[in-house]
């Protein structure tokens, strides 16, 4: 009984408010419907079902957001598994799963991202990148050693076209990709890809679906 009753203080169900203050013991945190938290978040898992804003930095080692989630904040967690519509600040994270939307206003460095729908980020910079568009996504700069880029085949949406300014990498395989500037060692430009410079160092191939108005070998990227 007495292992039950600590159990039950290390985790606490939020359904609406303002959150001023949490409880010291807490390590996980559930919310199932309108909150907001204020103060800094430091725990061990955080999941989100619902409307959840956090006004300031959050720290943990997994995030679950299957609602409506904006965290305002710098953002450092371990594993994000995200379902619903995700909005973030500034995030550093090791592992991160997306099937559903997601805005970076600033930053993402990750050393793995994996998703499949649409994205609006600023900047997002990791190992190894995937995505499988759902719909019309907007990355200003992506930078990845290994960037795996295609069309969601099981959603409906017509429009499925990442656009971006910058694609930065070691391995990229694009499709479905408008980009001004493409750089990478091995390069991939599949269908439907409008490239307006593509610079690579060791080989590229560009589909007969696809435009590449610039073509540039260089020795070092």
């Amino acid at each position: 009984m007495k292992n039950e009753r600590v159990k039950k203080l290390q985790s606490i169900t939020l359904t609406s408010g303002q959150i001023k203050e949490l409880a010291k013991d807490c390590e996980r945190l559930n919310i199932r419907g309108s909150v907001t938290l204020h103060q800094e978040i430091h725990l061990k898992e955080i999941s989100t079902h619902g409307f959840s804003t956090f006004q300031s930095h959050v720290a943990a080692d997994l995030l679950k957001s299957s609602g409506s989630c904006v965290i305002k904040g710098n953002c450092e967690v371990k594993e994000i598994i995200n379902a619903g519509n995700l909005k973030m600040k500034n995030l550093r994270t090791a592992k991160f799963y997306s099937s559903g939307r997601l805005t970076i206003e600033q930053a993402l460095h990750s050393e793995q991202f994996d998703s499949i729908g649409i994205i609006a980020a600023k900047e997002i910079n990791t190992k190894h990148f995937q995505l499988k568009l759902s719909g019309k996504s907007r990355i200003n700069r992506l930078i990845a050693e290994e960037a795996h880029i295609e069309k969601d085949r099981k959603s409906i949406a017509l429009k499925k076209k990442l656009i971006c300014h910058l694609i930065k990498g070691k391995q990229l395989h694009l499709a479905s990709t408008d980009a001004k500037f493409v750089e990478g060692d091995v390069v991939v430009v599949g269908s439907q890809c409008n490239i307006e410079t593509l610079t690579y160092t060791e080989s590229c191939t560009i589909s007969p679906d696809a435009t590449v108005q610039q073509i540039i070998r260089s020795k070092n990227l």
